[in-house]
């Protein structure tokens, strides 16, 4: 068996290693691109509006990759989380996070032990110009893997996919 991995846009990135007798999973990476936002500038998010992830970490963004950081919770990894809105978009909403093709635990918030965060429709204390930028705190993982943000509320029902790689010193 061969395994390939073309260059240029990625649609999913290959988890599974080549030559397996299982079928290989990709996970279905959100691709990322830049908006200009007066609370942050520049700067690349994932996922489509009305909602979009920012993420502090490091990475490649751009190709759905996420670096993951060390914590204080012993044997938890996390990505730091914000949720982006433009001002077209004054709705409240839910987030959940979930591991994709693994049975990984995966949590959201100030501490791992939340499965969901909620941002108010309307204003925001952190607000500019009509952008709101809601501070999820950390999503929690504890390993490598696929992860999926999944947004809904009045209007918006999207899922936003990254692959978080190991931490490396």
């Amino acid at each position: 068996m061969r395994c390939a991995v073309a260059s240029g846009l990625l649609v999913g990135l290959l988890l599974a290693g080549c030559g397996s007798s299982k079928q290989a999973f990709v996970c279905p990476v959100s691709i990322g691109h830049a908006i200009v936002s007066p609370l942050t500038g520049r700067l690349v998010v994932v996922g489509g509006p009305p909602v979009e992830v920012r993420i502090d970490n490091r990475g490649d963004l751009r190709h759905g990759v996420v670096v993951l950081a060390t914590t204080d919770y012993p044997g938890w990894f996390g990505l730091k989380s914000h949720f982006v809105t433009p001002p077209s978009f004054r709705g409240g909403f839910t987030v959940r996070v979930k591991t994709l093709g693994s049975t990984g635990v995966a949590r959201i918030g100030g501490a791992p032990s939340e499965t969901s965060f909620s941002a108010p429709a309307g204003p925001s204390p952190n607000e500019a110009a009509g952008w709101r930028d809601f501070v999820g705190g950390w999503t929690w993982i504890r390993s490598a893997g696929c992860y999926e943000w999944n947004i809904s509320g009045h209007g918006v029902h999207e899922q936003v996919v990254v692959r978080a790689t190991a931490h490396r010193p």
